[in-house]
């Protein structure tokens, strides 16, 4: 009886790590869509982080109300914040990121795929609201 016992413990236990070392698999490559990495002493802004994966674009643009939802084409107001906001892709992962400085508060933004044929809500993001066009704006709460 103890070696059955014995038996059972260790399957459950192997079965355990197992189970873990494929959930490690699955969420080791997931990215945060956004978060605060630092804060511009001169400004009082956040240096806020973008992540985006969409490894079929050729060009990302961040845009939302922090910078009056300019993107390509516009070139918005140099030596404002209303400029669009290219993203690169990080070759090791392939997906697009910008660090863009933005005052604390709640806003809603987009990634602009492709110069403008495609604006896309932030599917990594569950926080949305309506755009008022038939889809989604995603929503990113910056504090301190």
């Amino acid at each position: 009886m103890k070696k059955v016992l014995s038996l059972v413990v260790l399957l459950v236990f192997a079965t355990f790590v197992f189970s873990s070392c494929l959930l490690w698999d699955t969420l080791k490559d997931r990215y945060i869509p956004y978060e605060v990495v630092g804060k511009d002493p001169e400004t009082g802004k956040l240096i806020v982080r973008f992540t985006f994966d969409r490894p079929s674009a050729t060009t990302v643009h961040l845009a939302g109300q922090f910078n009056n939802w300019t993107a390509p084409p516009s070139q918005g107001t140099p030596g404002t914040d209303n400029v669009p906001i290219p993203m690169t892709r990080d070759p090791k992962t392939g997906y697009w990121t910008v660090e863009w400085k933005i005052k604390p508060g709640r806003w809603q933004y987009k990634y602009v795929i492709d110069g403008g044929v495609v604006w896309s809500e932030d599917q990594a993001n569950p926080l949305k609201e309506n755009d008022g066009f038939g889809g989604y704006n995603s929503v990113a709460i910056l504090n301190e």
